[in-house]
């Protein structure tokens, strides 16, 4: 089936009219109930389960083969999020900590309750928390996700925990990329920057650059985000979560 603007993808409760391309494999929609959706041409993740809500997860409305015989097109219809990119955002400069503060509270959120259900995502940088036109944060694209502990080094350098190298992830390793994350929303860089191999000997090697004097009430925070050892960091998502909404900052 070719793909194009105008195209309809057959799904299970009718087509889908693709509007316009959000990314490569991904068109803004109409639904067959006329809603808006951000149709992604490729087979469901595990997770998050079709029609399951968190209020911080990216929702799965409808997913399937497609139909059309030989034609047919996986296909996962997700919850259009239509507020302003991240990665955009943080290409401008730092957030405001009060702003950085109520993203990351969203971002531990989501994963506690991923965590929750034995599924680390692996994947946690700018590009897949998407926002809302309220200001809302979500977590996307699971297709990396595994049950805690599996092994495989996949992921996006600068973002992987050092034992995620190594080929084994659990949700702290998730703790670590949302701590980079933090790190880049408040400095409006990454704490680490270079060659895929300059990452990898940073992350394994080096401490993050210090914080502005107006943010070192962050440094604590971060220091335990990004400890090399998963044993030193928080342990659980929430745990995180109530460290930073318990912080008093300028």
């Amino acid at each position: 089936m070719q793909i194009n603007i105008g195209s309809v993808v057959p799904g299970h409760s009718g087509g889908y009219l693709l509007r316009r391309a959000l990314a490569p494999g991904v068109w803004l929609a109409d639904s067959p109930e006329g809603r808006q959706v951000a149709l992604k041409l490729a087979p469901p993740p595990a997770f998050p389960p079709v029609g399951v809500r968190h209020p911080c997860i990216v929702a799965v409305l409808e997913a399937g083969a497609g139909l059309g015989g030989a034609h047919a097109v996986p296909y996962i219809a997700l919850e259009y999020m239509d507020g302003p990119s991240l990665p955009a955002l943080l290409q401008a400069g730092p957030l405001p900590p009060v702003r950085a503060v109520a993203w990351m509270a969203q971002l531990l959120d989501g994963l506690a309750y991923a965590h929750g259900h034995g599924v680390v995502h692996r994947d946690i940088k700018p590009s897949n928390l998407l926002l809302d036109a309220k200001g809302k944060l979500k977590i996307s694209d699971f297709g990396l996700a595994s049950p805690a502990g599996a092994g495989s080094a996949h992921g996006t350098p600068g973002y992987m925990a050092p034992e995620q190298m190594r080929g084994q992830a659990d949700c702290r390793s998730d703790l670590f990329a949302a701590a980079v994350v933090l790190y880049q929303m408040l400095a409006g860089r990454r704490p680490y920057e270079g060659t895929p191999f300059q990452l990898m000997q940073q992350v394994l090697l080096e401490a993050p650059p210090p914080l502005p004097p107006a943010l070192r009430a962050f440094e604590p925070l971060l220091a335990c985000g990004l400890a090399k050892n998963p044993s030193g960091r928080y342990q659980h998502a929430s745990e995180f979560r109530d460290a930073i909404l318990a912080m008093t900052y300028a």
